[in-house]
């Protein structure tokens, strides 16, 4: 372990000072970290941050937004609106999907007209990708258009209503414009929405009874609000986040700094839930190894600890009692592994007394992704941290 770099123990007021004052590197390296581990302050830094950034470093800071936005409650949304708007019209279809999808969490009127031109733009490039081969460009393209349209309804409420009606004469905007009506929440297109209810495609059937089913939903909430507020979740953490942390996978603070902080947290919310895919259910097998390389994830050469079944309604989280008679077609790297996702970790045995040491995080989110992360884990101030070292493999 000489030889390997230590983990990255900067403090987060360390990492916003590069952040602001760092060179170009410093502050592409800061925006990766804070992505990792930023607290509510970093998303407030990071939207200050986009707003007078340089063109270098977007994808590095919408990825931080995208992360950090959908952990934490911003507290300047008209704030946010103005650091979306410019990716809006960025040439990178993913930068643009990311932040529509972020105004349709916190949508804001000053985003109404961008958001408007978007809409417009999107729909011609449809009709240009529709005359090639399907990719993963049309996709994004297409993707970005649903997004768009409940965005404009969000964003834009009454005012963008003429919008919302001419595409419901649009047959393949039939649907989510028939969605974006219910967003707007307008009483005088109730007629409307009942009629569409009888509508010869099912999926605006469906699309109408969650429409009405929203204005009922907000309209119940009008007329007998609840009697107390509940308190919300500390620290600004967004109540699906809270909800997770209340998880426990063991009393041992390293195991549940390992299964809930950095795997069910960092490597399952943090990646899909901004996209709204985050897996229904995930096997999560915790191994321990000796020595100071994490061994190959479909070998046998490490013992395990614990394995639990993790739910995403609920959330819930289960341990599996027999371990000794571990199915083999379980294991991931196997060729029949359960359904649903899978993490795997391997850490060395004697990382509770050493502080330090390597973790293989192998996962498997089909049809998502599939790939495998090492981490350095370590003990700073009585308290776990953990960075990434290296991708291994992805498929």
């Amino acid at each position: 372990m000489q030889n390997q770099p230590g983990p990255d123990d900067r403090t987060q007021a360390e990492l916003l000072d590069d952040l602001h004052y760092g060179a170009l590197e410093e502050q592409q390296e800061a925006l990766r970290r804070l992505t990792a581990v930023g607290e509510a302050e970093a998303l407030d830094a990071v939207v200050d941050y986009l707003r007078v950034q340089p063109d270098a470093t977007q994808g590095e800071g919408m990825n931080a937004l995208r992360v950090l936005a959908a952990k934490y409650i911003p507290v300047d949304r008209y704030g946010l609106a103005e650091a979306l708007i410019p990716f809006l019209s960025d040439d990178d279809w993913e930068g643009r999907l990311s932040a529509v999808r972020l105004l349709n969490a916190y949508p804001n009127e000053l985003a109404t007209e961008a958001v408007r031109d978007l809409v417009d733009d999107t729909r011609d490039q449809i009709i240009e990708e529709q005359r090639r081969r399907p990719s993963r460009r049309r996709m994004l393209i297409e993707r970005t258009l649903g997004e768009a349209i409940m965005a404009l309804a969000n964003c834009g409420h009454l005012l963008v209503l003429p919008d919302i009606m001419e595409m419901l004469e649009d047959a393949p905007l039939r649907i989510v414009a028939t969605r974006a009506v219910g967003v707007i929440g307008s009483e005088t297109q109730r007629p409307l929405l009942e009629d569409l209810i009888e509508d010869g495609d099912p999926r605006v059937r469906d699309a109408a009874q969650w429409a009405l089913g929203l204005m009922d939903e907000r309209a119940e909430q009008f007329m007998t609000p609840p009697s107390e507020i509940p308190e919300p979740p500390p620290d600004r953490l967004h109540p699906i986040y809270w909800a997770h942390r209340q998880l426990v996978a063991s009393p041992d603070d390293l195991v549940q700094f390992l299964v809930i902080r950095v795997a069910l947290e960092h490597l399952l919310l943090d990646q899909h839930i901004s996209e709204g895919r985050v897996p229904e259910r995930c096997t999560i097998t915790l191994r321990a190894y000796q020595g100071r390389t994490p061994p190959d994830p479909r070998a046998n050469d490490a013992d395990i600890v614990n394995v639990w079944e993790y739910r995403w309604e609920g959330p819930v989280l289960r341990r599996r009692a027999n371990l000794k008679r571990f199915p083999p077609e379980d294991m991931p790297g196997a060729g029949d592994r359960p359904k649903g996702a899978t993490i795997t970790i391997s850490y060395p045995e004697d990382l509770e007394f050493e502080e330090d040491g390597l973790v293989s995080f192998d996962c498997h989110f089909e049809p998502l992704s599939s790939q495998g992360w090492i981490y350095r884990i370590a003990r700073r101030d009585d308290e776990w941290i953990f960075m990434r070292q290296r991708r291994t493999w992805t498929s």
